[in-house]
């Protein structure tokens, strides 16, 4: 897992060195934003989905996962703001490493499952409910 863990580190550095940012500032990036704001995104397509078929029961259901995903992602911006972006890095790290000892596990895996892991669980059940509701 450790190697899994450092391979991923190493294509987020990657990532972030045409912008010039550091390791921490793309990790904040990615891992604060854009993932739970992906979630964001996919919830209202699958609501956007849900109004054209004119399904009151996915219409509900699709503003309420809406509705779940857009309070997610507040109550983590508000959870690690305001601050810099190594302050944000030092408490989501602090945050996985607490994960980490109440799970009797390591940081890399936490961060793997928190990070990779649930990201691809959500969405694939994002991607099968658009496709059941087509």
């Amino acid at each position: 897992m450790n190697k899994i863990f450092q391979f991923l580190c190493g294509c987020l550095a990657q990532i972030g060195r045409p912008f010039g940012w550091s390791y921490e500032k793309i990790s904040v990036y990615l891992c604060i934003h854009l993932w739970p704001l992906l979630c964001v995104v996919m919830a209202l397509v699958m609501l956007g989905i849900a109004v054209s078929t004119t399904n009151p029961l996915w219409i509900t259901a699709c503003i309420i996962y809406f509705l779940f995903n857009s309070f997610g992602y507040w109550a983590v911006i508000k959870h690690y703001y305001p601050g810099t972006i190594n302050e944000i890095f030092t408490h989501c790290y602090s945050d996985l490493m607490t994960i980490a000892k109440e799970w009797n596990t390591t940081y890399a895996i936490v961060n793997l499952f928190v990070y990779v892991l649930a990201l691809i669980l959500i969405m694939t059940f994002d991607v099968s409910l658009i496709l059941l509701m087509l």
